[in-house]
């Protein structure tokens, strides 16, 4: 015995709930119900709405790991503009131009004291390492601490006054 429509209406809530789209649903069942007439071909299925019940959820559960493997959309990029909005992971021009002002900021407050402090204290926040400033400036790494911490200190006196 078939299902009836409500039941493969029923079917399609049922994949939607767990996160199908409706026309993902409605092809599990369309590939269910080819299944199920290729198995009549061969043997008898006694129950037929258990057939297919059984038969969607398995599909259902394969799509699914095949997503797990393959996480790659198969749709062309015309059709992805279409339907999703691709992240771009760039920071937004907003965030720029804050992030430049800040660094001219940052330089205004160094002009303060010695190009050599100002030169370390980007260096280091660029990430080189104590050791790898001491060596290309020829000094050791207490006095690029010390240039550190001048710098530091400024920033620190001007963002805070006293």
């Amino acid at each position: 015995m078939l299902p009836t429509t409500a039941r493969v209406t029923q079917l399609k809530r049922s994949l939607q709930r767990r996160g199908r789209s409706l026309d993902d649903a409605e092809d599990l069942i369309q590939e269910a119900f080819l299944h199920l007439v290729e198995s009549s071909l061969t043997t008898e299925v006694r129950n037929q709405e258990a057939f297919l019940v059984r038969t969607v959820s398995n599909l259902a559960i394969n799509q699914y790991r095949r997503g797990l493997i393959a996480p790659f959309s198969r749709e062309s990029l015309d059709d992805l503009e279409h339907t999703a909005t691709l992240a771009d992971p760039a920071p937004g021009p907003e965030r720029i131009v804050a992030a430049q002002q800040r660094l001219e900021e940052i330089k205004r407050i160094l002009g303060a004291t010695s190009d050599r402090t100002c030169e370390i204290f980007l260096a280091h926040r660029a990430g080189y390492s104590y050791e790898e400033i001491a060596a290309q400036r020829g000094i050791s790494q207490r006095t690029v601490q010390k240039h550190l911490a001048r710098a530091v200190l400024l920033l620190m006196n001007e963002r805070d006054p006293l």
